[in-house]
């Protein structure tokens, strides 16, 4: 069974279970330099890989840009 959550403003389906890692992997984005909310609250990078997603949750992912 799979869940429908938003990634910043689009819809996204997920597997049972699957993590903000494995969301980032999928999704390309590399969890080493995303930036996450979920619903409204900051991730820790190192628990990307405990967080289980659910039906309805709503992300926001960023990356950092350096430029000068």
């Amino acid at each position: 069974m799979s869940a429908s959550i938003t990634v910043n403003g689009r819809d996204q389906a997920v597997e049972d279970g699957e993590t903000v890692a494995g969301l980032l992997e999928r999704l390309g984005l590399g969890a080493r330099y995303a930036l996450v909310e979920r619903n409204g609250d900051p991730v820790e990078r190192t628990r990307y890989a405990e967080v289980s997603l659910e039906d309805g949750d709503r992300l926001v992912v960023a990356r950092p840009v350096a430029g000068g």
